[in-house]
């Protein structure tokens, strides 16, 4: 349907996809037909005394291509067919005829619409009037026959059809007024108005309406009262999609609806003007603009076009491009709308609330929907014409994988202009292990990944130097970071042999390769596709190139250095990165390894590497020999736990402590020695044995009390002959925590040891640093002899100018010198020099914070050292907002392994998509401390990467290393036992079909030879004919943790039942059986007499 107000000019494409389309308004409708070969546009016929039209449609009936209904002012709609002048009836060559359909009371017709499934059914949508109805359905089959030049074959004298109509049919109602014209089936709407009609593509019976231009109701007809579903939003148009026979469109006040008509009442897609950001879309101030057509492509899928009232272009919004998000409440971000032309795709498209703000899709009825938001990322628009636009239609596509979308546009002078949209789909996908495919149009590139010349080190094959600090000397052990050291699982053994050197790889991710766009040209390897792309811009109207052979030339010949550049970014990517981190070792084991293996990468992460190595500083200084002191859990705090405290763990007494006895269902994991401190989480001794850990007494005196166990924590570090420290501050009512909180910095306090870093950082070079430290610890005259002394020409000269500003008694700066000293400072280079006259000006500490090209260690040891308790809080609370905004992830520092430190994970992960480091260092708070979603889905996401890459051996020893944290927490009461991985196996019993371990947590009833359940007996083994018996796993946990021997799991407790006679009995006596003692196979048949089963070939 297409209306026609007044003189303005409709374009409709014809229904059945062919070389066909008709303008109409006003009085006059012509018909054109496209000639794609000659690019011409052909006028076929034309009709100029329709007085009165409103709108028009065409029929989908292919035994008429010309018929149309036309709708007038009085609501009466005429049947016409256009062409009928160009042949004669009963030898007279004359208008073709015209069938009327009558309306009772004169109103304005508004809309038509044929059902494409059945075109004898026609929909009127007409204008209210009291006392009648605005909807008549039609079946205007027994018109056909008036309309055709010769009496149809299919047609009997009775009127009845002899080819049967589709199904279902359109049920015939009482009409009232109508009853005696037959050819009306039902009528709806009573005194409301009708502005838009459409039948679903591939239905007879279901009908879309806009109401009132309030309402989208959906009619069902198969019934003489049919069912409607209603929606509440305003309706001027409607577009069913060709290709998906449920997706339809509204439109109204700007406003674009999508839905599917299988679950009408939630909106699949809200989009405006606004959301058109893609291609550069700038929202019009004051005003809203009106969509007055849409229109769903036939030849891409998702595709829709729209025009708003009075613009000159026409714009296309690709549904498919559209990003989906849970808005959960949890602190993540929702997926916000892209501002590129590429769609949006990264590590976390889930989140919501955070740095963004969502102005992509803005969902209708939100509290029906179910916290889900679509983005649309992808949009297109023709160029904008000289005269604006009246209306467009797309033209279908004859050729398979077309280029290019075309589209018919006519403005409201009548002029006629067809223009090509450069819109081919572009793909790219990554493969598991590295390889990039992209497709552009009929060109596909493939990126080969990473080619493995060999097989990747194991995870037992990696050796960690780890170096141990105590007391000032540093010992190094190399130690197997897996413990395994060959393919029968034997222990390693020390080897003087090199460690495999970790091959070249490549692995590739959406991140980095958006930020390069490809032409399809680039992509495509065939010369005859080039010549068709030629082509496609030339049907578009482009103007024609000169010297067509030399340009191609030349883009052929730059040809491999994009792809150079393309190979280049997708090498430096992310998850390259990460799977050349993981087979060097890169995991829970040694922070210290972690350190080293940044420092490795192509592009050194500096601030990562310091994360790590503050982390082994912190669990040396914290968790020797226990983290745990007085309530208090040290060994995922950072300065800012220290420093404002938190709460304590609640005290448990000891006969309540969990047991041995119920960590049945718990994943078995290899006992740990003290000497394997490989296996041990971030490399802490004190951390790996269970057994032998120090819990927390019951009756600790000092329980709950912070600042004695702060006090506790550095008596370790400091001894009793040396003087108490005391900070630069007037006063300070948390000495302890200071005090500690340097240390963790791994800054030194006393006056000796600081005269040694400064003499060490001048024999490196270091001259700024040195005598800023100097100038803070009131060292004047060290600090000017120190600058005298350097060879540097400007460590001489500022040495002037800290001269004239060193404070001397009863003076102050002029202003003069003041004014001079900050114009030097914005000419300065040196952070340090910055700082260190900043400080001797302003005399406050903040401004010299605020210096963000020092260390971030560095700058919380000036914080805790030169500012008061009030500021200093204030200053990490600041600190702490920043990295979570800027995703440093050198901010857990302040925050440590806590809830906080998540969100500073998370905007990490969502700058760079390290989904790794966030996995390794999740695992170490969640779920032992604490539980988040996101923790989650970053160890999922990583373990999925480690199987994608065929590191299985890895992802193995990753999930065994979380293991033993999840079992320590166990074991320390911080977690309740709970099935590690649900058990893949289960022995039932034969009679009461009950398995036969124990619950969780129950205590073993009866004989280990019967069923714990009914207490019948167990099966007997085929061979020694002993009944078998089955330990309990909580048992056998207990005996295996006592045990000293070397090898304490055998197989002389499992057993082995056949599934196929279901006869069995001990591993080792069936074993013996069919292989004897030399593993040589000496019988096939089972054991058992009668039984003629060959069990020897499950094996």
């Amino acid at each position: 349907m297409a209306p026609s107000a007044q003189a303005e000019k409709r374009l409709l494409w014809h229904p059945r996809w062919e070389n066909k389309f008709m303008v109409g308004g006003g009085s006059q409708m012509t018909m054109y037909e496209w000639a794609p070969e000659e690019s011409e546009i052909r006028h076929v016929t034309s009709q100029n005394d329709l007085q009165f039209m409103k709108c028009f449609a065409w029929s989908p009936d292919p035994a008429f291509d010309d018929l149309f209904a036309v709708g007038t002012a009085s609501g009466r709609v005429d049947l016409i067919r256009l062409e009928a002048t160009k042949v004669a009836r009963n030898n007279v060559l004359s208008s073709g005829p015209v069938v009327t359909l009558p309306v009772r009371n004169t109103r304005s017709c508004n809309a038509l619409a044929f059902c494409n499934a059945d075109p004898n059914y026609l929909a009127v949508g007409l204008d209210k009037v009291r006392g009648d109805s605005s909807l008549i359905i039609w079946d205007i089959q027994s018109a056909t026959p008036l309309l055709s030049p010769s009496k149809p074959t299919n047609f009997d004298l009775s009127g009845n059809t002899v080819e049967a109509r589709p199904q279902p049919r359109i049920a015939r109602a009482e009409v009232g007024h109508h009853r005696a014209d037959g050819r009306v089936l039902q009528q709806h709407a009573p005194t409301e108005i009708v502005s838009a009609l459409a039948f679903l593509p591939q239905s007879t019976h279901m009908l879309l309406a806009g109401i009132s231009a309030r309402w989208l109701r959906l009619f069902d007809l198969r019934s003489a009262v049919p069912a409607t579903t209603n929606i509440a939003t305003k309706v001027y148009g409607i577009a069913t999609s060709p290709i998906d026979p449920h997706q339809i469109a509204c439109c109204g006040d700007g406003i674009i609806t999508v839905w599917d008509a299988r679950r009408l009442p939630h909106p699949l897609l809200t989009f405006t003007e606004k959301d058109a950001a893609a291609d550069g879309a700038r929202p019009r101030a004051g005003c809203t603009p009106i969509v007055n057509h849409i229109e769903f492509s036939s030849s891409r899928r998702g595709v829709l076009a729209a025009h708003e009232k009075d613009s000159s272009y026409v714009r296309f919004w690709d549904l498919q491009q559209a990003q989906g998000g849970e808005n959960n409440s949890d602190g993540e971000r929702s997926g916000e709308s892209s501002q590129g032309r590429v769609a949006k795709r990264s590590w976390a498209p889930w989140t919501a609330g955070g740095a963004g703000v969502v102005n992509g899709l803005r969902s209708g009825n939100v509290e029906s929907q179910e916290a889900l938001a679509l983005v649309l990322s992808d949009t297109r628009k023709t160029t904008s014409f000289r005269k604006p636009l009246a209306s467009f239609a797309l033209v279908p596509s004859k050729r398979a994988f077309s280029l290019t979308s075309e589209v018919m546009v006519v403005n409201k002078d009548g002029d006629l202009e067809l223009y090509a949209v450069y819109d081919t789909p572009k793909q790219a996908s990554w493969s598991a292990r590295g390889d990039l495919v992209i497709g552009a149009g009929l060109g596909c590139k493939v990126l080969p990944g990473f080619e493995d010349r060999g097989v990747p080190p194991q995870p037992w094959d990696i050796r960690i130097e780890e170096t141990t600090t105590s007391r000032g000397r540093n010992k190094t052990t190399s130690l197997p970071a897996f413990g395994r050291g060959d393919e029968d699982g034997f222990p390693a053994l020390e080897s003087k042999t090199t460690p495999s050197k970790p091959l070249k790889v490549r692995t590739y991710s959406p991140a980095s390769f958006r930020h390069y766009p490809l032409d399809q040209s680039e992509l495509s390897t065939s010369p005859s596709n080039v010549g068709a792309q030629t082509a496609a811009r030339a049907e578009a109207g482009e103007k024609p190139i000169s010297n067509g052979h030399r340009q191609v030339g030349e883009k052929s010949s730059s040809r491999g250095k994009i792809l150079r550049s393309v190979h280049q970014v997708v090498e430096d990517d992310i998850s390259m990165i990460m799977r050349r981190r993981t087979i060097r070792g890169y995991g829970l084991a040694n922070a210290k390894r972690n350190a080293q293996v940044v420092q490795e990468d192509p592009c050194p992460n500096t601030t990562l590497s310091e994360l790590w190595d503050w982390i082994h500083h912190s669990r040396e200084l914290v968790c020797s020999p226990t983290s745990r002191l007085h309530g208090y859990e040290f060994s995922n705090q950072g300065l800012f736990g220290l420093w404002e405290g938190f709460a304590p763990l609640p005290q448990v007494p000891e006969s309540n402590a969990p047991s041995f006895s119920i960590l049945d269902g718990l994943l078995t994991i290899p006992q740990i020695s003290p000497r394997d401190s490989s296996l041990s989480p971030l490399s802490t001794p004190a951390v790996l044995d269970p057994l032998t850990r120090t819990r927390q007494l019951p009756d600790d005196l000092a329980y709950g009390d912070f600042t004695a166990a702060v006090a506790a924590l550095c008596a370790r570090r400091t001894s009793g002959s040396g003087r108490p420290w005391r900070p630069p501050v007037r006063s300070t009512e948390k000495l302890e925590q200071r005090q500690f909180a340097l240390y963790l910095c791994g800054w030194s306090i006393g006056e000796e040891e600081m005269n040694h870093e400064i003499r060490r950082w001048e024999k490196e070079g270091q001259q700024s640093r040195a005598a800023c430290w100097l100038v803070f610890t009131r060292q004047y005259q060290k600090a000017l002899e120190l600058l005298m002394r350097s060879k540097d020409e400007m460590h001489n000269l500022v040495s002037g100018t800290l001269a004239a500003l060193i404070p001397s008694a009863g003076s102050t700066l002029s202003n003069e010198l003041r004014t001079h000293a900050e114009r030097l400072i914005v000419r300065l280079e040196d952070p340090y020099f910055r700082v260190m006259l900043t400080q001797l000006t302003s005399k406050d500490w903040s401004k010299v914070l605020e210096e963000e090209l020092l260390p971030l260690r560095e700058r919380l040891a000036i914080a805790f050292q030169f500012l008061e308790d009030e500021a200093l809080s204030s200053y990490l609370t600041r600190a702490t907002d920043r990295a979570r905004t800027r995703g440093d992830i050198e901010g857990l520092v302040i925050t440590g392994l806590t809830p906080s430190g998540m969100d500073i994970l998370q905007s990490y992960v969502d700058r760079t998509g390290d989904a790794q480091t966030a996995a390794i260092l999740a695992c170490h708070m969640c779920p032992a401390r604490f539980f988040d979603a996101r923790a989650e889905r970053w160890l999922e996401t990583y373990r999925d990467l480690l199987d994608g890459f065929k590191l299985f051996h890895h992802r193995v020893a990753f999930d065994v290393e979380r293991g033993q944290i999840l079992q320590e927490a166990v074991l320390n009461g911080d977690l309740a036992p709970f099935d590690w991985a649900p058990k893949q196996i289960l022995i039932r019993c034969n009679y009461c079909s009950k398995p036969m371990n124990p619950v969780l947590g129950e205590t073993q009833k009866g004989r280990p030879t019967a069923c714990p359940h009914c207490s019948r007996a167990l099966p007997r083994c085929s061979v020694c004919l002993m009944t078998l018996s089955i330990v309990p796993d909580c048992t056998r946990d207990v005996e295996l943790a006592q045990s000293q021997a070397t090898y304490q799991d055998t197989i002389d407790d499992a057993i082995v039942i056949c599934q196929t006679c279901r006869h069995g009995g001990h591993a080792s006596h069936i074993l013996d059986w069919f292989f004897g003692e030399d593993g040589a196979r000496s019988r096939g048949m089972c054991p058992v007499g009668d039984c003629d089963c060959h069990c020897a070939d499950e094996f």
